[in-house]
């Protein structure tokens, strides 16, 4: 058993130490971090784990929002601020700008600089040869900046321009120690009204283009002396606290806030919030277990599984427990390490989560997980307790729902409940899961479109979890097999495993200066494993815990009791080479529902709606034919129905059409 002792926050956490991930820095008073420059202040904190974020006379937003994202990645940071009476005192340069391991500036706050200093431009390089990384950002076309420019690149870059024609970003495909799992990848446009790009000067400098805009560089380093440079075009920088809408990705926000995560992960390594064991899974929704559904075939799909490194889970439908095909659950059996099941809705009617009955939900979350057990009592194949909402729709009393029944998370491609006026920040949409809810974990997933959308997951530490349906095989396996390879390509170390095995190992850690671990972990279900050759001290924190005044943790099924305090409890424990443990966190309002008993009418219903669906995955669309039929009738049968009073109010207020979507032959 390892050795455990439990400490508060209070306990364990040093000054200067990073929130935890969900935290909103703006609830801090961000003057409180403000050093007035003191040559104590810049001699006297000489560790190399530090990120100052330099400013002048006193934070403008450009800053703060920098030193968000730094604390958001884990980071020690502050910020210090010159002003003219200090470049004026007659301290040498050198002893004005901080030993640190990381400094970041705006363009302008330099240009103040360099107006004051003495030696004016010239005089930057050797004022921050004891800086090992400098990241600047917010390039102008002035004069003034394009000196700067020039004077920290070593005339490798002369200036910024405004951007024209190709404004797609490329990745580097050779500086993989900064640019991680984007290398080698186009990730969208940049914006002309905000970016801009720069103009290369002198070859024969020490430059590398780790992003391109077009044929532009967009994101350069270089050094100089004995620092390290690091040159950004965008124009701002991300706000994380920004409210994000639904059908939105991360991707939106790449150019103000990818490159500076870049620059501390490479910078600092460990020391900041990352995982070293990406995992992923392919999920397949909807299909039953039968030799045949739609264009799926279950022996060509191991037949895949044989020639790719992959894992598949099926987001089985609880009604259809009864409906398996033995020989397809056999399949299953034989493949115990890439074949998996979880669950998907109860009856998989329209929006059946969406409901904001929270006894109908419970009962429904429970009857779902009754109904899969049964299955696995029948056919043999176990299923993670994790739920994949029908059609992508869930309200917020859902999740109180799926927690107490004893889910271990849910898994979704829109990560917002639908029936709430309640937006997601960008902070919420960067994390590894969504907690903002009743502390329920909701991980995000998507459609093999776009390899860059899971090279952003994957550098969040977040796991790699896509998602089709039976019509992504309308022309066999090639896509399928073609996508796996490239996610694969992305990082070597991907682990392709079940639903519940990703989230409960699902973590971001990061190592202190003493060698302490701490690891950030998502589920009330988690286990750590101490992959490395010696023994480790690791601190355990549990997501947000908002609303509870106490849990109740048990390691290896000793009990052990947190009370709630400042940033929360934690776990301090220690394990050897090889050792893992098994953390749960115990809720208070975690007891089993009673299971929903539906109505015989409602019976009748679902049996309808599912005779349909398979009728179109079947027939409908492995037939041109009928499917061109279908795809004429559709905008015909859409205005009958929205005609006939099948419009509703949201819980919002907003009237919105159901439209096909609630109707069976259209379901999702």
């Amino acid at each position: 058993m390892p050795e455990i002792s439990v400490m508060r926050n209070s306990q364990f956490s040093s000054h200067g130490s990073s929130s935890p991930l969900h935290q909103d820095s703006r609830e801090h008073d961000d003057e409180s971090q403000v050093v007035a420059w003191s040559k104590e202040s810049v001699l006297g904190r000489s560790s190399t784990s530090d990120v100052v974020v330099l400013c002048w006379m006193a934070p403008r937003e450009s800053d703060r929002r920098a030193l968000e994202i730094a604390t958001f990645m884990g980071s020690s940071v502050r910020f210090l601020s010159l002003s003219a009476a200090v470049l004026k005192g007659g301290t040498p340069p050198r002893f004005i700008f901080p030993r640190c391991a990381c400094l970041i500036v705006e363009a302008e706050t330099l240009a103040k600089i360099a107006q004051e200093m003495p030696a004016g431009v010239s005089g930057l390089p050797g004022a921050l040869e004891l800086v090992e990384h400098v990241f600047v950002y917010g390039f102008q076309t002035t004069a003034s900046h394009n000196a700067i420019l020039q004077a920290l690149s070593s005339n490798g870059l002369v200036g910024a321009r405004a951007l024209s024609g190709d404004a797609t970003l490329h990745v580097a495909v050779d500086q993989t120690e900064w640019c991680f799992q984007f290398s080698g990848l186009a990730v969208g446009s940049a914006d002309p009204a905000r970016d801009r790009s720069f103009v290369e000067g002198d070859a024969s400098g020490e430059i590398a283009t780790l992003i391109r805009v077009g044929e532009q560089p967009f994101f350069v380093c270089g050094k100089n002396g004995r620092s390290k440079f690091f040159f950004l075009a965008s124009g701002e920088l991300a706000d994380l606290d920004e409210n994000v809408t639904r059908h939105c990705s991360g991707l939106k926000w790449f150019c103000g806030l990818v490159p500076l995560m870049m620059f501390l992960r490479g910078a600092l390594k460990e020391r900041v919030w990352h995982n070293d064991h990406p995992r992923a899974c392919f999920i397949i929704d909807d299909p039953l277990l039968r030799r045949r559904h739609g264009f799926l075939e279950y022996k060509r799909l191991l037949n895949s599984l044989s020639r790719q490194t992959f894992s598949v889970c099926v987001a089985f439908i609880p009604w259809n427990y009864r409906r398996s095909n033995k020989k397809v659950a056999q399949l299953f059996l034989s493949n115990p390490k890439v074949a998996f099941l979880c669950v998907h809705g109860c009856d998989h009617t329209g929006a059946e989560f969406e409901a904001r009955d929270t006894e109908l939900l419970r009962g429904k979350a429970q009857l779902a997980l009754d109904r899969m057990r049964k299955h696995q009592q029948h056919f043999g194949i176990p299923f993670d307790e994790v739920m994949v909402f029908p059609q992508g729709l869930f309200s917020v009393e859902a999740l109180p729902a799926l927690k107490a029944a004893g889910y271990l998370a849910a898994v979704n491609t829109e990560l917002s409940p639908s029936a709430t006026s309640q937006c997601l920040s960008l902070r919420d949409l960067l994390d590894v899961a969504v907690t903002r809810f009743a502390d329920f974990p909701v991980f995000g997933r998507h459609y093999p479109n776009d390899l860059a959308e899971f090279a952003f997951d994957l550098f969040l530490g977040k796991p790699a979890l896509a998602v089709e349906h039976h019509g992504y095989f309308r022309d066999g396996h090639d896509a399928l097999e073609s996508f796996i390879q490239r996610l694969n390509a992305l990082d070597s170390r991907i682990e392709w495993g079940s639903l519940g095995t990703i989230c409960s190992h699902a973590c971001l850690t990061r190592r202190s200066e003493n060698g302490d671990v701490y690891v950030h972990f998502y589920t009330d279900r988690f286990h750590l494993k101490n992959t490395s050759e010696q023994d480790q001290r690791y601190i355990l924190q549990p997501s947000q815990r908002s609303g509870e005044t106490s849990l109740r943790v048990s390691v290896d099924g000793s009990e052990w009791s947190c009370e709630r305090e400042n940033e929360g409890p934690g776990v301090f424990l220690s394990l050897k080479p090889g050792q893992s443990a098994d953390i749960k966190v115990v809720s208070e309002d975690s007891q089993p529902g009673v299971p929903w008993k539906p109505t015989m009418t409602h019976s009748l219903g679902v049996w309808m709606r599912r005779v349909l669906c398979e009728v179109r995955d079947n027939y409908v669309d492995t037939s041109r034919i009928l499917s061109r039929i279908v795809s004429d009738v559709r905008p015909l049968v859409s205005r009958v129905w929205n005609r006939d009073g099948n419009a509703t109010d949201s819980p919002t207020g907003a009237s919105r059409s159901r439209s096909l979507r609630t109707s069976p032959l259209y379901e999702g």
